[in-house]
């Protein structure tokens, strides 16, 4: 089958492998997947559990679940029965019950109220049902190639996860699919620290095989300790003075709250009691919020006189500590710590952060720098550590798979790969080699001429300085400007005005005065309209960065060029062609192409390429999501034009208005700038899950048909659909030589289509650049859709080859083009978001364009006319 099937309300059914790849030369390469030797044959038994009410928490679950009770109630088989913390339990015997247990279980049975303490029930109701038997033979099934993928298949792939999952979680602390210790972890910056752990995963691959994949994996925890000391530490102050004087301070105090409410639903515990000491006792607490402080926050407090009788006093809190406990706080003007109970507070130095609290928040650029010290591995350490998770799972003791009869080897899967040849890359007339090859994915720039610059020479330009003349002089930016102009002169590009205009921005007026100033200076002395401003700026924060290119890409209508102080001053010949590769494209040019033996798309049959990306906010944040697609707008694949907008709150597919919308804008301008009406459309996909490939068919392919037919009635032309992905955890070890570098690293074009693949749809792993630290990590390719019908290696070229094309690279990207390009303008996009007008912005006057349907509250200003077809992105 090499076609989906996306009928109306009919399943999809996505295409399966028409072949193995056959290009280049084959290499033996070995993953670390690790093939189940035995598969169970036993019967396994479901049950459906409903424990506590709907909605527990899976704290008070776990706790109903270890119950002796309720474990007594499964007799021998409660060493045998697999739990998956919410719903369903598996067991390799009936247990003794039967169909169902019923019972109620007092998690204070036994235990003496405590004086004072409100009475309260803590009755809790377990049922129980045997719901069926898990259809081992029906996944097996499926391996095989026997059968087709439903939910019994579903079914087995759960139970199968579960079972591999029982053993470590009752070690490590589990996250999804990884295990957690805290030894060994790296201390960031911020409060938080890294902490390694194993990653493990169970899937059907090609072969008829059933594999595990094992992986090192990373996650981001709140320091355990006192709270006060990690509030401390977020704060990024010098110590607890200073940070207990941000709250006497108005602007900081608001400030630090702000970054305080980052620590709500963080769980902590107190000592200062007598009761805190028995750990059976030990009360869990939930940060719900910081209010006021010990110092200043009174309430009223019942005090017994010395006759007996009793009357109300005002006292702080910080006074009732000293009273009740004899402690007195030695950070009395830090906020309280507001739980979920109503009216209880804590001081912040006395509340203890509990160890193994996942940080959902996004990094700065500190700690992300950081975090990658500390998890990059170079391949000879990856595979060491794999080999150690691999021993501390220890398969062959664990009693669970025992039980269960399932066996795994412990040898990394090695697989017959293919390393594609590298293509041929075509640079400009005049070039000292116009074509070359690069089986090492890098190249030098050197005497090399872009094989198309803009048409129109570049005359009318304009540098604003957001920088003070002590720090850069305008001789220092004229000595800039003379070697940005001769390197741009050496690879083709023509410059006529060799003196633009240099302003020096007023840091008194907001970014947009600024940027229009030196606009209608440019286009005053050039008698035409600014066809590009650079701007220098003093490092590399998101301001004024965001507020230039916003201003440029929705006001003006002008390419834009940041640049940095320290570059600028330094004026490298490579850093000056990084640049010009850059204002090459944004003025119309490319700085290579496929050479004809190597370009696999053919201006006589001419091709569409689309790609598209949705990007979500860091975690934490409740922004909206943005959908981008960026569409080919020459016959040879390297330019493209992009378009975006708002889609939704972590909505994954892109919605129809957003859709065919995007098709539309897109596909007119490849049709304006090549003069013909594409006859087949490559759709790249990023960012989707396996489990909305079928949406991805259903829904988005949907849409770019309807697209083609507004267009024109009746108008068809073929379409391929594949998803790219890099969420997975794969990793390539070359066993022959010629298919690793000096690092043990694959080279470019080292391809997995099989053993590690799915059983029968069309899929592949490319690894196309070379790393430059730590282990590759190949793309994963995934055909949902195809109606071309290439053959595979005509297929896996037309994207290898495409990675030697970026036009901002001298090296061979890991990424297509297309999504990679979709990924960047979704960032960008970012800074199209409606502004209100202060200080450092100018509000658009252009109007913005409708959104989809799912996000009505929020829409993005529209880019400038003049940008449609340019690559303003890059």
């Amino acid at each position: 089958m090499s076609t989906t099937t996306v009928a109306a309300g009919a399943a999809v059914v996505l295409p399966h492998r028409p072949a193995y790849s056959k290009a280049g030369r084959e290499a033996k390469v070995s993953v670390n997947a690790y093939q189940v030797t035995k598969f169970p044959s036993l019967k396994v038994h479901q049950y459906d559990c409903q424990i506590g009410a709907d909605g527990s928490k899976r704290a008070l679950i776990k706790k109903l679940w270890t119950h002796p009770k309720l474990q007594n109630a499964f007799g021998p088989a409660k060493y045998k029965v697999i739990f998956d913390g919410v719903r369903l339990a598996w067991s390799s015997v009936p247990l003794p019950f039967g169909e169902d247990l019923n019972m109620i279980i007092d998690l204070d049975e036994g235990k003496p109220q405590r004086p004072g303490a409100p009475a309260r029930e803590n009755k809790h109701r377990i049922v129980i049902r045997k719901t069926s038997v898990v259809p081992l033979q029906v996944l097996q099934a499926y391996i095989q190639g026997q059968c087709d993928w439903d939910t019994d298949v579903l079914v087995g792939i759960n139970f199968f996860d579960h079972l591999l999952r029982e053993t470590p979680s009752k070690t490590y602390l589990a996250i999804k699919r990884s295990f957690f210790a805290r030894n060994g972890c790296r201390q960031l910056p911020g409060g938080v620290e890294a902490w390694k752990g194993i990653f493990q995963s169970i899937r059907p691959a090609d072969g008829g095989k059933l594999i595990v994949n094992v992986d090192t994996s990373t996650a981001v925890f709140w320091e355990s300790g006192p709270l006060h000391i990690v509030a401390q530490r977020m704060s990024k102050t010098n110590d607890l003075v200073a940070f207990e004087n941000l709250f006497a301070a108005g602007d900081g105090g608001r400030r630090m709250a702000a970054q305080l409410r980052r620590l709500k639903r963080v769980q902590f515990t107190c000592h200062h009691r007598k009761r805190d000491n028995d750990p059976a006792n030990l009360k869990v607490y939930t940060i719900e919020g910081f209010v006021g402080s010990a110092k200043d926050t009174t309430f009223e407090m019942r005090k017994t006189n010395r006759d007996g009788t009793e009357n109300e006093v005002q006292i702080s809190v910080a006074d009732y500590y000293v009273q009740a406990y004899n402690i007195r706080l030695k950070h009395p003007r830090l906020p309280l710590v507001r739980t979920r109970k109503p009216g209880e507070y804590y001081p912040m130095e006395l509340c203890h952060v509990i160890e193994g609290q996942r940080c959902p928040f996004k990094l700065d650029d500190r700690q992300t720098a950081d975090m990658i010290k500390f998890t990059v591995e170079r391949p000879d350490k990856r595979v060491a550590a794999i080999r150690q998770n691999v021993h501390s799972l220890g398969w062959d003791k664990d009693p669970v798979l025992d039980e269960y009869g399932m066996q795994i080897s412990s040898q990394m899967l090695t697989t017959k790969a293919r390393l594609l040849p590298a293509p041929k890359i075509e640079y400009g007339r005049g070039s000292k080699q116009a074509v070359m090859s690069a089986p090492n994915g890098q190249w030098d720039l050197r005497d090399k001429k872009f094989v198309d610059c803009p048409k129109t020479p570049l005359k009318s330009w304009g540098i604003m300085v957001f920088n003070s003349p002590r720090t850069i002089t305008e001789q220092q930016i004229k000595q800039f400007v003379q070697t940005f102009i001769q390197v741009y002169s050496n690879h083709g590009g023509q410059v006529t005005n060799k003196q633009p205009a240099i302003m020096y921005a007023d840091s008194q007026k907001p970014v947009g005065v600024n940027i229009f100033s030196i606009f209608r200076e440019t286009g005053t002395r050039n008698n035409m309209k600014p066809q590009l401003l650079m701007c220098i700026l003093p490092g590399k924060s998101q301001q004024p960065y965001a507020d230039i290119k916003a201003y440029c890409d929705i006001n003006l209508g002008v390419a834009s060029q940041c640049l940095q102080t320290m570059h600028v001053l330094q004026s490298k010949p490579q850093y000056c062609s990084n640049v010009c590769m850059k204002v090459n494209a944004k003025l119309g040019g490319s700085s290579n192409r496929l050479h004809t033996d190597s370009l696999i798309i053919s201006p006589e049959n001419p091709t569409f390429i689309l790609g598209a990306d949705v990007s979500h906010s860091a975690p934490g944040s409740h922004s909206t999501s943005y959908a981008s697609m960026v569409g080919s707008t020459n016959l040879y694949g390297t330019r493209f034009a992009a378009v975006a907008n708002t889609n939704g709150q972590r909505v994954e597919i892109i919605n129809t208005r957003n859709m065919v919308s995007f098709v539309i804008t897109l596909m007119r301008g490849f049709r304006i700038s090549t003069g013909v009406k594409p006859r087949q459309i490559v759709y790249f996909r990023d960012g989707v899950s396996e489990g909305e490939y079928d949406k991805i068919v259903s829904e988005e392919i949907r849409d770019i048909r309807q697209a083609c037919d507004q267009l024109e009635s009746g108008y068809r032309p073929k379409i391929t659909a594949i998803v790219c992905s890099k969420r997975h955890h794969f990793r390539f070890f070359p066993v022959d030589n010629f298919a690793h570098d000096q690092n043990r690293n694959p080279v470019p074009g080292v391809l997995i289509d099989r053993d590690i693949t799915h059983p029968r749809q069309y899929d592949f792993y490319l690894n196309s650049h070379k790393a430059l630290q730590g282990t590759c990590r190949p793309v994963h390719y995934h055909v949902v859709h195809d109606e071309i019908q290439w053959p595979v290696e005509r297929l896996q070229s037309l994207i290898y080859n495409s990675c030697f094309t970026f036009v901002r690279s001298t090296t061979s990207v890991s990424l297509v083009p297309a999504t990679y390009y979709a990924h960047i303008a979704s960032a960008r996009a970012r800074f199209h978001e409606p502004v209100q007008e202060d200080a450092n912005t100018v509000p658009s006057s252009t109007q913005s364009p409708q959104s989809g349907e799912d996000v009505p509250e929020k829409k993005l200003r529209a880019l400038h006319e003049g940008l449609r077809t340019a690559m303003w992105f890059v």
